[in-house]
């Protein structure tokens, strides 16, 4: 391979091509979504147009939108289909995903409330990037246990008294399970104590409001009056590429809080914790938001959570199994005699990769939008056969 290149230029020959295509052969036994077998990760084949449009801009960096004004643009529609569909809000940044999101977020509530308590309230529940956020930052972390159900708002006031943090951080499709924190209530204390109120959607974000329109679930999420910011990652249920998180703020001055001058850019300043970020992110999203509009989102909202409850309902018919219902499209299992990291190896082995959830002791399955019924099917025969 090293005498592949000449003067910068590749020598495009027969050999050459036969020898790339060889080396990426070599490392293309990687697993893929469409074999059914990725059930656990919060990751999905990314639509085609999707694809295509992050490759047409995948020489453009969204933090320049001087040189690159269609990508600046392009995120504004976005962040104008996002304040219909959350209700609210009045600006948003471009993230690498629900970690960086969360991590800025907690940033921001701390430059607009450096007078409080060093601390950051959130239910035990919460996803490890808030304890990364908090690890960067130097603050305190405190954890409100909730023995796996949505936080209770009554007792999260209690600890607002009680620490006085900067930020409060709940979530809207929690990592193990798919719970959903009372939003709305919780909103509504933010709002009493002057708190900042960040709501983690990074999964749950493209799912929520659809199934609460059809009255699947009765938690709504959206932009209430002491929401301060609302994560979501269009690279989990949105379909484009890995990375594309969106994190959107109920006010302009929030945002603006987490912009630095870079005076050497035409732009003369960076917002967001990345300096380049990838253009073609902006426009996988736009692009279907532009052509399928949020009635996209809509439809993979129902045909994920039906397709879940059709996942728990083949599952309960395993006798030896105790499975959650589902609330969000994760489908929660455990068995009742077999120890779950067990149960776990032996899954691997037939080749499927689930993930764990550790608090329940159980293994955790998340119907994304590539998962079909014929996958549930095959599943369930090696489950079947793994516990006989």
């Amino acid at each position: 391979m090293k005498n592949m290149f000449c003067h910068g230029e590749v020598l495009l020959d027969r050999k050459f091509w036969e020898a790339v295509l060889e080396l990426l052969k070599k490392y293309s036994n990687t697993p893929h979504h469409k074999d059914g077998k990725i059930l656990g990760s919060m990751t999905t084949t990314p639509h085609p147009l999707a694809v295509y449009a992050y490759l047409m801009f995948i020489h453009t960096n969204a933090s320049d939108p001087v040189i690159f004004k269609e990508i600046e643009n392009m995120m504004n529609d976005i962040i104008y289909e996002l304040i219909k569909l959350y209700h609210g809000g009045e600006s948003g940044i471009l993230t690498s995903g629900g970690t960086e999101s969360n991590i800025a977020a907690i940033l921001v509530a701390k430059k607009i409330f450096p007078n409080r308590s060093n601390t950051v309230i959130a239910p035990d529940t919460v996803h490890v990037s808030v304890d990364k956020a908090c690890d960067i930052m130097n603050c305190k972390l405190v954890k409100i246990p909730t023995n796996g159900n949505p936080v209770n708002a009554s007792i999260l006031e209690e600890y607002v008294r009680k620490y006085n943090p900067f930020a409060v951080v709940i979530t809207a499709g929690t990592t193990e399970r798919g719970l959903i924190d009372p939003v709305k209530g919780i909103s509504e204390l933010a709002e009493e104590y002057n708190v900042y109120l960040h709501v983690d959607a990074a999964y749950g974000g493209l799912l929520i409001p659809f199934l609460y329109r059809h009255g699947i679930i009765g938690e709504n999420l959206k932009f209430y009056n002491g929401v301060s910011s609302i994560s979501v990652d269009f690279h989990k249920n949105g379909l484009a590429p890995i990375p594309s998180g969106i994190l959107l703020f109920n006010s302009k001055r929030y945002s603006e809080k987490i912009c630095y001058k870079a005076e050497y850019t035409l732009y003369g300043k960076y917002c967001g914790l990345l300096g380049t970020r990838p253009g073609g992110s902006v426009a996988s999203i736009w692009i279907l938001l532009k052509i399928y509009g949020l009635d996209l989102y809509e439809k993979i909202a129902l045909k994920t959570y039906n397709i879940a409850m059709y996942t728990y309902r083949r599952l309960s018919a395993l006798k030896e199994l105790k499975v959650f219902k589902p609330i969000l499209p994760i489908v929660v299992f455990k068995h009742k005699y077999i120890d779950y990291i067990e149960l776990l190896q032996r899954i691997l082995s037939k080749g499927y990769f689930l993930y764990k959830s550790p608090s329940l002791e159980a293994l955790r399955i998340v119907i994304m939008p590539h998962v079909e019924k014929s996958h549930i099917d095959d599943f369930v025969n090696i489950v079947r056969e793994i516990i006989q």
